[in-house]
């Protein structure tokens, strides 16, 4: 497991942990002043309410005056004076020395006695002005049943009112106007506070994103300076080196002595077997095949099984340009090469032993064939070379797009601005798809897990209502993650050499065996058991352009056939079917120089129902028009973006694109799409992709029938 250099991203860790603070402190200090502004909210608000008790009281004792001789209506506006100065006087009370008060509502509130200097002064001037008026209206109630008593106490409290009413009204005018501008000063303060919070946190941000670029240049730099020292150091050695995969394919690079050694220059990419074939017998292949392997397993030791080495001296006769025989004796020397405490490759050393051989006058006895088990390590990267390198080419093109995409500028708020949004998560999604696609067919695991989560991301935002720029910020982390997972396979394929160099637009002939790898893996995820049968694909000389395409589709397809036609081993069990369902490819040269791509699965073909049910419950049509439709127009339903019958998402299926891309890759190269399909039996795709010459002639939309 690799170990992390903390002190080496100690930079990005204390800038992420200042922004995590920022954050943080900006949010406490928002929830701080946010519940102080909403407490000045309900207390301007009671102060208001104030002003308005204040004129309630004046009218409820000029109402008693008027109304004093009609004893029903002059006793309302008494009780409603009593309720009003309890009401003022409680509130008054709350202001000055904290407590509760009734609210607006029918519920009480708490208030915290005023501090502020300006607001005490004006509930101190309302105190003098209220005291003796509530002696008034006190004395008021109190001679309620006595007329003799009641009419001069009333006239008292009115001429009270009278003559001080406006300046009860303004001290409390002065109270609101003071709590309000105390309100509006700490407003004015959070706003000030996620100003600067939000500057600092982008200003961190930037810095981060400068550091990420900045490592990643220096891992550029330190790349190509070993490259070049790797390349000095293989020119000058005295002996042929390279490294051996477990999958017995030479590496990219070698000493150039091993050209010398063997008289040819196409050494890297192949196999160990193609360079010794016709140089040893099919046993000693057969044993040096079997020693390689005992390398590759933890579990021998290295010295118990040196004197086994088949290749310890050899004899190799090489053809000269004049139909000569030129006679060699080399020599094979294996050593292990541990990375990080596991089998990671074979060193091979080859000496030229032919002036030893010749000095010694004899021949070293025959070795005998290792009877020793082969145990293969399943966890190294073993992939086609011409197909990783395809990946890898699609990898890079792919971010470019993608980079390309997120920087495209954003137009203003407006009609149409959620469909441009939209259609940019729908470009990202093809080629991540595309991408998670092609990596788990070549058993990336690690680079397929993070293209699934980036997929996750991509599709919250596509079933997000309102999308905006800011929503495609996260996406460039997973991006990131991505180019440094790329950058990463590159290392480890220039240490194993991996891969041959392949001129662009030149053709090449995979072995296609990642297609089989694809449909393990795909079957052992969804609980089921199915087998690959290709044909034609590794017969055909293709074009890049047309070499990919047929591979991201053939991807696409035997994806969609394990996650949706095959069934699990039960249920074809219970249809009478093998517990082992077959997947067949097949791809032939038909008239006129055109391809034809046919994959077809022993499943269970279509259900037409769940794509009219999947359809309607994702809006795509009304029930009726789906009702009305046929088979073929229901079929053209599962291109829709978005679109998928799986309840569940998985890493095989479930985002609704993978039918889309292939439409689009399809389209690109003007192909027809036909489907044939019947029910508990099968479902079929065949693919027809017009000759070279008519490829950008016929660029459209692919031609789409149903059987």
């Amino acid at each position: 497991m690799t170990r992390l250099d903390y002190g080496k991203y100690r930079g990005i860790i204390a800038s992420i942990a200042l922004f995590l603070l920022l954050d943080a402190s900006v949010l406490t200090l928002n929830f701080y002043i946010s519940y102080e502004i909403a407490d000045d909210a309900i207390a301007v608000n009671l102060a208001g309410r104030q002003r308005m008790l204040s004129q309630r009281m004046t009218k409820s004792l000029l109402d008693g005056d008027y109304l004093l001789g009609k004893e029903h209506s002059a006793e309302s506006a008494i009780v409603e004076l009593e309720t009003t100065r309890d009401l003022f006087d409680s509130t008054l009370n709350a202001f000055k020395f904290g407590g509760t008060a009734k609210g607006a509502g029918v519920g009480q509130v708490t208030l915290p006695p005023v501090v502020d200097e300006t607001a005490m002064a004006a509930i101190n001037a309302a105190e003098r002005v209220w005291q003796p008026y509530r002696g008034h209206i006190d004395a008021l109630m109190a001679a309620r049943g006595d007329p003799m008593q009641f009419l001069p106490a009333l006239q008292t409290a009115i001429d009270y009112a009278r003559e001080h009413n406006l300046t009860l009204l303004k001290t409390m005018n002065d109270l609101t106007v003071r709590l309000e501008t105390l309100a509006t000063a700490k407003a004015t303060r959070l706003r000030l506070i996620q100003t600067i919070g939000i500057t600092l946190a982008v200003c961190n941000f930037i810095f981060i994103i400068l550091h990420f670029i900045a490592q990643l240049r220096e891992g550029d730099r330190r790349i190509e300076l070993a490259r070049r020292e790797t390349t000095e150091i293989l020119d000058t050695v005295n002996e042929g080196l390279f490294l051996l995969d477990e999958d017995l394919v030479i590496g990219g690079q070698h000493s150039q002595k091993l050209s010398d050694i063997f008289g040819r220059n196409d050494i890297a990419g192949r196999s160990l077997n193609e360079l010794l074939n016709r140089l040893v017998t099919e046993k000693d292949l057969h044993t040096t095949r079997e020693f390689v392997g005992l390398l590759f397993s933890a579990k021998v030791k290295e010295k118990l099984i040196r004197d086994l080495n088949p290749l310890d001296r050899l004899q190799i006769n090489l053809p000269q340009k004049d139909g000569s025989y030129t006679t060699k004796y080399i020599s094979f020397q294996f050593a292990r090469v541990y990375e990080q405490n596991k089998i990671a490759h074979v060193l091979v050393t080859v000496n030229d032993i032919t002036e030893q051989v010749n000095l010694a006058q004899e021949l070293e006895a025959s070795r005998g064939e290792s009877e020793q088990q082969l145990e293969i390590l399943t966890n190294i990267l073993h992939a086609d070379p011409k197909v990783l390198q395809m990946f890898i080419d699609n990898a890079h093109a792919s971010y470019n797009r993608i980079n390309a995409v997120l920087r495209e500028p954003l137009r203003q708020q407006g009609p149409g601005h959620q469909h441009v949004l939209q259609n940019k998560v729908r470009r990202i999604f093809n080629d991540i798809h595309n991408l998670k696609g092609e990596a788990s067919a070549l058993t990336l695991e690690n680079f397929a897990l993070i293209a699934h989560q980036f997929e996750a991301e991509l599709a919250q935002l596509r079933d997000k209502p309102n999308l905006s720029g800011n929503d495609f910020l996260p996406l460039t982390v997973k991006l990131n993650r991505l180019m440094a997972y790329t950058e990463s396979v590159q290392k480890l394929i220039a240490r194993i050499g991996g891969l041959a160099d392949i001129p662009q637009g030149q053709s090449a002939v995979p072995s296609w065996a990642h297609l089989y790898d694809l449909t393990s893996s795909c079957a052992e995820r969804a609980g089921k058991k199915v087998h690959l049968v290709a044909s034609g694909l590794a017969e055909l000389s293709l074009s890049s352009e047309r070499l990919e395409v047929i591979n991201q589709v053939c991807i696409q397809m035997i994806r969609n056939a394990v996650a949706h036609g095959i069934e699990k081993p039960a249920d074809r069990r219970d249809a009478n079917k093998a517990e082992l369902g077959r997947i067949d490819v097949r791809l032939a040269e038909v008239a006129g120089g055109s391809l034809e791509l046919t994959v077809r699965d022993d499943g269970a073909g279509f259900d037409y129902k769940a794509i009219r049910r999947r359809a309607m419950e994702a809006g795509l049509r009304t029930e009726t028009d789906l009702e009305c439709m046929d088979n073929k127009q229901l079929l053209s339903l599962i291109f829709e973006p978005g679109f998928s019958t799986c309840r569940e998402v998985g890493a095989d299926a479930g985002r609704g694109v993978g039918m889309d891309v292939v439409r689009s890759k399809i389209n690109a190269l003007g192909g027809r799409l036909s489907i044939g399909s019947s029910p508990g039996r099968y479902c079929q795709f065949v693919i027809t992709l017009p000759g070279e010459v008519s490829d950008s002639a016929l660029a459209g939309d692919a031609v789409l029938s149903a059987a």
